[in-house]
């Protein structure tokens, strides 16, 4: 990664394990003055943290962001009130993801060998240190740790070597789970209880292996899906959207989605780089995919966005190079995004449904609304927009024999969701009508036909008539013995 690392990172990269009471602990914390914390800075701008970020997760217990820099070997601690680093936490190297037990907010995060370390949100250290070495993972299994189950406590780590899901609860390893090859990705379904694994070995047949979380057992398969580290679940249609992650030439990238109580893919959504993991905004209630590669392994630097409503994609928001771990932070509600091959991280623009709602066509009608330059077409009474705040011109499109009210203008989106209506009534629109001529255009041609053809049989008639009284009438012969002549 080509980014200078500044002799306090370095410092901040030696770490140290002690022994208290049997118990491991890892590195402890180090705090930071203000003098050497990051500037505040608004939405749309970007955070330095430390080298290489890869993972982030928000703590709703401390209100704090955790990010784990790959290159540094530590974690940036952020407050998000004032976006500034607060703590950096030492590690040893490798650490990449991480999750958070919202019901108490212990941060767990593992190197690339064999350990999970456990931070206290209330100190900002390491706790406990948690081994694998004994759990299917005898020399080393490369595991990743995925997501949190609020339901039964648990804590989901995929072991990408040993082809498992090693499952901890506090500080113990209560089980471990086989699922398919390579597993790298996870996510948790609110609505069924179960969690999601992706299967990133399993090249040829792709899947994601279905876990029952009250009992821990594998109870279902997903074909083809997943394949890539990006799992979110989607908890306002119930789906679960996964992404691949090839950057090898020809490959081909999708997001697919499967529906999450039939365990059935439902749609397949096309997308032009590799993804390195994905996420659900609850507030706008859109899928947020993070673009890591383009195909042929050079960085990307977008985020791909996702409407579940349509499982179709609706925007694109530039990022900084190489994005990977993407977290929505419930209390202001903002998007960040880890920029991998950078030593920052970036706080998306926040985005906001504006909603167009038609009445009078007829049901299954497809019409369609421009937005800001951005068109969409729908055959449903509405179309959703992603929109910054900003105010935005608009354009509603014609429609067979009728015309919208209003049919162009601005609208403003500030701060939440904004609903635009559009009422259709019959004569007007620009599509095709009668003999092939716009709208009713052809019905005004035919009524000038007509009219001219009323006005010549009416002439042609009156002409007659006057030629009729214009010709002499025939002489009347005199009576018998009369001469004709006058005296």
């Amino acid at each position: 990664m080509a980014v200078a690392v500044s002799l306090a990172v370095l410092v901040m990269t030696e770490t140290f394990v002690v022994s208290v009471g049997g118990m491991t602990a890892g590195p402890q914390a180090h705090p930071l003055s203000p003098s050497s914390v990051a500037s505040s800075v608004p939405a749309g701008s970007s955070i330095r943290v430390g080298l290489g970020p890869f993972g982030i997760a928000y703590n709703p217990v401390n209100g704090l962001l955790y990010v784990t820099n790959f290159g540094s070997s530590n974690i940036s601690v952020v407050n998000t009130t004032t976006n500034r680093i607060v703590a950096w936490i030492p590690l040893p190297f490798g650490i990449e993801t991480l999750a958070v037990d919202t019901s108490n907010g212990m941060v767990y995060v593992a190197e690339a060998v064999y350990r999970v370390y456990v931070i206290n949100s209330s100190t900002n250290q390491v706790q406990w240190t948690i081994p694998l070495l004994s759990y299917g993972c005898p020399t080393g299994c490369a595991p990743h740790v995925q997501v949190f189950d609020p339901a039964n406590g648990d804590i989901y780590v995929t072991d990408l070597t040993s082809d498992n899901v090693s499952v901890i609860h506090g500080n113990t390893v209560v089980t471990v789970i086989p699922v398919g090859a390579a597993p790298n990705g996870a996510a948790y379904d609110s609505a069924t209880g179960e969690v999601f694994v992706s299967n990133e070995g399993n090249t040829n047949f792709t899947n994601l292996t279905v876990i029952n979380g009250t009992t821990n057992r594998v109870v279902g398969q997903v074909y083809p899906s997943g394949g890539g580290p990006g799992v979110a679940y989607a908890s306002s249609n119930g789906e679960m959207y996964a992404c691949t992650n090839g950057n090898e030439p020809g490959f081909t990238n999708d997001v697919s989605v499967s529906n999450g109580t039939s365990n059935a893919v439902v749609a397949s959504i096309p997308i032009s780089a590799a993804c390195g993991s994905a996420l659900y905004d609850p507030n706008n209630g859109y899928v947020y995919i993070t673009d890591r590669d383009h195909i042929g392994g050079q960085p990307a630097s977008n985020v791909t966005i996702i409407d579940p409503a349509t499982n179709r994609i609706v925007l694109t928001q530039p990022v900084q190079l190489g994005p990977i771990g993407v977290a929505y932070d419930s209390a202001n509600h903002n998007v960040y995004v880890a920029d991998s091959d950078t030593n920052n991280i970036s706080i998306l623009p926040q985005i906001f449904r504006l909603t167009v709602h038609e009445t009078g066509l007829p049901s299954g009608t497809n019409w369609s609304a421009t937005v800001g330059g951005t068109t969409f077409s729908s055959t449903t009474p509405t179309i959703t927009f992603p929109e910054t705040n900003g105010t935005f011109s608009f354009t509603i499109g014609n429609v067979t024999n009728r015309s919208a009210n209003p049919s162009s203008g601005t609208v403003t989106v500030a701060g939440g969701p904004r609903e635009l209506n559009v009422t259709f009534s019959k004569g007007g629109g620009s599509s095709s009508g009668l003999f092939g001529l716009p709208g009713a255009t052809g019905y005004y041609v035919l009524g000038g036909f007509v009219a001219a053809l009323v006005a010549a049989v009416a002439a042609f008639i009156v002409l007659t008539r006057k030629k009729r009284r214009a010709k002499p009438s025939p002489t009347t012969p005199p009576p018998d013995g009369a001469t004709g002549q006058v005296r």
